[in-house]
């Protein structure tokens, strides 16, 4: 009887002990995007980019979790690309984003999250959001 249940219990703790050996490996295999992957493929897209320097005030190019933003103008809107160090990194950086303009009255934009990366396009033209859409799609990015 107590061979059995210490059998048991070993068995627990062996299958408990791989599946974190399998979690930890998943995330550490997690590709992480750089700034000239994201303007490659935006340009890839037929879209010209030019930096651009904007007032800190406008809320697309605040500092989120210690990141700022490269700021550029694509079909004469802002586009603000944020480069975290990890997927982790960016969803907090989402979550200060939706907390301090929580009480605000945003102008129309879309936000794209793509593992590490956090992209704002401030208008409301869908044609134009659906091609940056396509184009950030095609990064690739391993599950």
């Amino acid at each position: 009887m107590i061979n059995k249940l210490l059998i048991y219990i070993l068995t627990i703790l062996i299958l408990g002990a791989c599946s974190q050996r399998e979690v930890e490996e998943k995330s550490s295999n997690t590709i992480n995007l750089t700034l000239e992957d994201v303007k490659t493929v935006i340009t890839e897209q037929g879209f010209e980019l030019q930096k651009e320097d904007l007032s800190s005030e406008n809320f697309f190019i605040q500092e989120l979790n210690d990141i700022t933003p490269e700021v550029y103008i694509l079909e004469n809107n802002t586009l603000s690309v944020y480069v975290f160090p990890s997927s982790n990194d960016r969803e907090k950086g989402v979550q200060v984003f939706e907390e301090t303009t929580a009480a605000a009255e945003l102008v129309e934009h879309k936000a794209y999250e793509l593992s590490n990366i956090l992209v704002f396009y401030v208008s409301d033209d869908e044609k134009i959001q659906n091609r940056l859409l396509d184009a950030l799609q095609n990064l690739d990015i391993p599950e």
